[in-house]
């Protein structure tokens, strides 16, 4: 028997939001790379000569496993692309079917259909659900937002003023980018927009509090002001994981 469709759009949403707390940099979260990262921490990929793997709870993997089916349907729609690609590029059905190992032209020719059909209905899927939680979430952390932009811009500018406190951040390749954003958004004329401010402190605490790692630790003369404002920082996106968990729960309590 299926499951409840609605009970369904729970245990993904709930898996969403963990992924995106501990696996996922910025908003886009790729099923199949955030399944891989998933992997790595659990195998200790990442681990170094005599160090033990971090410890990754079992909800983990399970969220992981939720994103199987979006997975295949991206790598369906993938190769869907691939072949519309070469069929624009004058390529024969007979040499998109040996590429794809397969004997006969007719049996490519009915694989595209067959992915182009796959891939319209899982779109469909999405629309009705995934699509319409994550503007539900949105919704609700903007409105957050607007009513907590000094908080959030304070937050943002401390995080910036004591950012040389890590020397790492300079070697990230991310987080130069990440305090860049902060501070144009910070001068900014209008005050700057609080949803996108908090986006880059998402990805600032990535950097700062990385999942199944150790974090960098401050130095130097402002050492403990910069572990106050990390501090703080992990506050205040701790509300806006909770802002959109209600949003979840309230969106699938009308469903019930």
């Amino acid at each position: 028997m299926a499951i409840d469709p609605v009970k369904r759009q729970r245990v993904l949403e709930a898996a969403e939001e963990l992924l995106r707390e501990r696996y996922v940099e910025g908003q886009y979260l790729d099923p199949i790379t955030v399944m891989q990262a998933v992997r790595a921490q659990a195998f200790g990929y990442f681990a170094r000569d005599g160090e033990e793997a971090p410890e990754v709870p079992a909800e983990d993997l399970l969220a992981a496993l939720t994103q199987v089916e979006a997975a295949r349907a991206s790598l369906d729609a993938l190769e869907g692309n691939l072949i519309r690609g070469a069929r624009n590029r004058k390529a024969s059905w007979q040499r998109i079917a040996d590429s794809l190992g397969m004997e006969h032209r007719q049996a490519a020719e009915a694989r595209a259909t067959r992915l182009e059909r796959a891939a319209q209905s899982h779109s469909r899927d999405r629309d009705v659900h995934a699509q319409r939680g994550e503007r539900a979430r949105r919704r609700a952390v903007d409105a957050w937002c607007a009513a907590h932009l000094p908080r959030i811009r304070e937050t943002a500018a401390a995080l910036v003023d004591v950012a040389g406190a890590w020397p790492e951040l300079a070697e990230d390749y991310i987080a130069p980018y990440a305090l860049r954003s902060i501070d144009a958004h910070l001068r900014a004329e209008d005050g700057g927009n609080g949803a996108k401010l908090v986006e880059e402190l998402e990805t600032m605490r990535m950097r700062l509090m990385p999942y199944g790692k150790p974090p960098p630790e401050p130095s130097g003369e402002r050492a403990g002001e910069a572990a106050r404002v990390r501090d703080v920082l992990k506050a205040l996106l701790d509300e806006v994981a909770q802002v959109r968990r209600e949003a979840d729960a309230a969106r699938l309590s009308t469903k019930r």
